[in-house]
């Protein structure tokens, strides 16, 4: 019997290579053993030999337990260990207590990938989690992969790998098979699945990571972006165990263009971070995330709806130039709705003028509409001609980037309006999005239907769904064209930071405002004028260098807010005011901080006009060195109209965060006011992305608040940096692609 699995293993052409990564194994094992195997087909243990048989698994399935000698017409054996022949790929599917040792068998067989349903791990407590550790170390040391524990497993349509309990199991695949899906949640996953199948959706893969024991989320993520199969991906994600993996499976996402959709939940109830810095309180995990999403291209949904209207419109193949949508609907009031839906996400419904204009006169009756959206009217059921002409009047319009158009075929007409419809979609290299409520009407209907998906011609039943799945194909296509377009690649990491920053580093928990800025001005950021004073008289001096009017603060690596303490006077403009400044300061802060080890007193230009920002870094534990911008002042502290990026950025990041705020205008300059330079922000952003990356295991925190921009250049009022000597140990991977380049930028 095992040498006729063998021989429909070699003649199999789906049973392919193995590479080095061990992640293939999951996905193309040429034998599997199942531990813990059943010959009721209804336990976890006996699903997956059903399927497997079921579905025509090409390779040799092992059944492992003690208690049988044959199931479902394969010898059975009593350990992995029992099995002569190569295992490529062990389910387990017993009781916890004895997982640790059959893991332990698998590594001494040899076996190269292990799928753990058992629950009873982690997520029970202290003992279960000593248990996981255990796994993990075996893993580690034998260089076997481990899926889960506590996992329904995976599923591979492709070549008919299952090797999961979950009752998706059993349906039928549908074609075609273009998303591939990873959940951190088993049963809500297997719900998406079932659902998502239900809509006609079809499934490359299914891989439920459990506990993450060894393998994790970014891990099969990356994996399936090498999958021929897989043209978009899915996922449902509670918390990214490593930013660091997820960043580069995104970056060679973006480089592939296979779009990665993500469900990330956890958006409310984060708690607040305990931080010294404006940017440490401001930032929220989902903020954090959420800039992530959109800085690497991720798609993320909230709702089914949005992920499968996506796979629908995206498996077209077609790609979004724009975002200027012409849209065609049979009720005024419908298409009134789907064009309101389309501006309120981005998208542009212009007005049809000319040439197109007036060939839609020509189709339309007296009482319709060629504006956009184009009103058809009632007799759009009736008139057959007239929706595939108006079709084909946006399609050949310059100004319009998709189509989306209402139709019917409930008439006899119907497979003429379909063929017409097939024929001008043929002719343009537009998207074009049919929605339809008439899928089930009648025969005719579902011949219509069966004809445009034929055609690849994306049918959704609901315009507000299709409304939003063109808006987020084409923020997609924006993101990829700006990628391969320049300017989007992250700035360079240095080897070795420059010796200057890291020994002004070296040595302290936090920095006093001096000593930050000559870290900035290292790297490139330019700062006020000023000195640093240790006696009235030398004050004095310093004020008269800069001239009048000055500043004085207090200077103290342990006085971080200096204002609290009284610590700061503003616009002194004679010796005498200098001079009284300087011991009142004194006075105040010793008064307020009396352990404190005072370094002087900073005596600085006063600064006037320009807009007030403040750019900032904090160090986020999964993602490393993120980037904070916004409007300073009471914008920053009452509104929180701030935008985030992880670091390292491109120049094409820092520019997104300067557009996105909603303070944006007030740097284009309002009310005659010379517009704030851009350019300098961009800088300023680029250099401390540089400064924070290059030392990310040095730098918590950095605040530049406020960063005063003129209309042409910007300096820095007031810093704050604190630093850990002791590094960050739950960031352990290095940012991608180092080069030989420190925190340089260019000063404005």
């Amino acid at each position: 019997m095992r040498s006729q699995e063998r021989e429909k293993r070699e003649m199999s052409s789906k049973v392919v290579d193995i590479n080095t990564t061990g992640m293939e194994f999951f996905y193309n094992p040429r034998s599997i053993a199942i531990v813990g195997a059943s010959s009721n087909a209804e336990k976890p243990g006996g699903r997956p030999l059903r399927a497997l048989q079921n579905r025509g698994y090409a390779g040799e399935i092992f059944p492992v337990n003690p208690g049988y000698r044959e199931i479902a017409g394969l010898e059975c054996f009593p350990t992995v260990l029992d099995i002569p022949d190569d295992v490529d790929m062990a389910i387990i599917s017993v009781p916890a207590k004895g997982v640790l040792e059959i893991v332990g068998q698998c590594a001494q067989k040899g076996v190269k990938a292990v799928v753990i349903f058992s629950a009873g791990f982690s997520e029970v407590g202290a003992e279960g989690e000593l248990l996981q550790q255990k796994l993990t170390e075996i893993a580690r040391q034998s260089h076997m992969r481990l899926l889960g524990p506590n996992s329904l497993g995976l599923i591979n349509s492709a070549n008919s790998v299952t090797a999961s309990f979950a009752h998706v199991a059993e349906l039928i695949p549908v074609s075609p098979r273009t998303l591939g899906f990873v959940t951190q949640s088993g049963a809500f996953g297997a719900m998406i699945y079932f659902e998502a199948t239900q809509l006609g959706v079809g499934f490359s893969s299914f891989t439920s990571v459990g506990n993450e024991a060894d393998t994790e989320f970014a891990d099969f993520v990356g994996h399936l972006l090498d999958d021929p199969e897989t043209s978009v991906i899915g996922g449902y994600l509670e918390g990214a165990r490593n930013g660091d993996k997820l960043r580069r499976a995104a970056e060679k996402a973006l480089r592939l263009q296979k779009p990665i959709l993500i469900m990330k939940v956890g958006r409310t109830g984060a708690g607040a971070r305990a931080a010294s810095s404006h940017t440490g309180s401001l930032a929220g995990d989902d903020q954090i995330y959420d800039a992530f999403f959109r800085q690497m291209g991720i798609v993320r949904f909230e709702a089914l709806s949005e992920l499968t209207s996506f796979t629908i419109l995206h498996r077209s193949g077609r790609i979004c130039r724009g975002n200027r949508v012409g849209i065609i609907s049979g009720s005024g009031g419908h298409g009134v709705t789907v064009a309101d839906k389309c501006e309120s996400l981005g998208l542009s419904v212009p007005e049809i003028t000319g040439a197109t204009r007036e060939r839609l006169l020509e189709y339309l009756p007296a009482f319709g509409s060629p504006r956009n959206p184009v009103d058809l009217t009632a007799q759009a059921g009736t008139n057959t001609r007239m929706l595939t002409s108006c079709i084909r009047a946006l399609a050949d319009d310059d100004d319009i980037d998709i189509v989306l158009a209402h139709a019917f075929f409930q008439d006899d007409d119907g497979i003429e309006r379909a063929s017409e419809m097939v024929e001008i979609y043929e002719s343009t290299s537009k998207p074009i999005v049919i929605m339809t409520h008439t899928h089930h009407t009648s025969e005719v209907s579902a011949k219509c239907v069966e004809m445009l998906q034929d055609a690849r011609i994306p049918i959704l039943s609901d315009g507000l769904q299709a409304a939003q799945a063109i808006a987020k194909l084409a923020w997609y296509h924006n993101r990829v064209r700006r990628i391969t377009a320049g300017q989007a690649e992250p700035e360079p990491v240095a080897e070795s930071p420059v010796d200057e920053v890291a020994q002004l580093l070296d040595g302290a928990d936090s920095l006093s405002e001096f000593e930050c800025k000559r870290i900035l001005e290292h790297c490139g950021i330019p700062v006020t004028r000023e000195g640093l004073a240790t006696s009235a008289e030398q004050a004095v001096e310093l004020a008269q260098t800069l001239g009048y009017p000055v500043v004085l603060k207090i200077q103290s690596a342990e006085i971080l807010h200096k204002s609290d303490a009284g610590g700061v006077m503003l616009g002194l403009g004679s010796e005498d005011e200098v001079r009284r400044g300087y011991h009142e300061i004194l006075r105040n802060t010793r008064s307020s901080a009396p352990e404190a080890a005072i370094q002087g007193v900073l005596v600085q230009e006063m600064v006037e006009g320009g807009v007030e920002v403040i750019l900032g870094s904090i160090k986020d534990p999964i993602f490393g060195p993120v980037i904070m911008f916004g409007l300073g002042g009471i914008f920053v502290e009452a509104l929180g109209d701030v935008s985030f990026r992880v670091a390292p950025l491109s120049r094409n990041d820092a520019e997104d965060m300067i557009a996105e705020i909603k303070g944006y205008r007030v740097l284009q300059g309002m009310r005659g006011r010379e517009p704030a330079d851009l350019d300098a922000i961009a800088d300023a952003i680029l250099s401390v992305s540089r400064l924070v990356t290059d030392h990310r295991d040095t730098i918590d925190e950095l605040d530049i608040n406020p960063l005063v921009v003129f209309p042409h250049g910007a300096k820095a009022v007031d810093a704050l940096i604190t630093t850990s000597r002791s590094g960050d140990a739950e960031v352990t991977e290095t940012p991608p692609e180092p080069a030989k380049q420190s925190c340089g930028g260019t000063g404005a």
